[in-house]
């Protein structure tokens, strides 16, 4: 995958300008109180979100009031990148934020923490 390559200042500014969002999955019981407004995904009892839309609907449940919030990170400007187009050997619990490169056949493995910016190259 093929990212557009950005300097110091560019990786500065994106990050400064970028909405910070601390992105949730919340898996609940009940009925929520109000409708589900369209910046969170709600498939069956499950909601993905921006904690800031998705508390809102958690205060107004109704009957069974349980919930389970999962979250990886708090006001985080750069979000990870999505792997699923990438040609590398990725292991779990590698962390590889948006805005970087990754060469074909690389070798991420467990506990690599690569930032915005960076450049894994092929066969790495």
């Amino acid at each position: 995958m093929t990212a557009t390559k950005m300097n110091a200042q560019e990786i500065i500014q994106f990050i400064a300008n970028a909405e910070k969002k601390t992105s949730v999955k919340v898996t609940f019981e009940g009925q929520l109180a109000t409708a589900v407004p369209s910046s969170v995904v709600k498939l069956g009892n499950v909601l993905f979100g921006d904690w800031k839309d998705v508390a809102p609907l958690l205060e107004g449940l109704v009957e069974n009031q349980d919930y389970v919030v999962e979250q990886d990170a708090r006001n985080s400007a750069v979000p990870l990148l999505d792997k699923r187009a990438i040609n590398a050997r990725i292991e779990p619990g590698a962390i590889i934020r948006d805005q970087v490169e990754i060469g074909d056949n690389a070798v991420i493995m467990m506990g690599a923490v690569i930032n915005i910016g960076a450049e894994i190259g092929a066969g790495t």
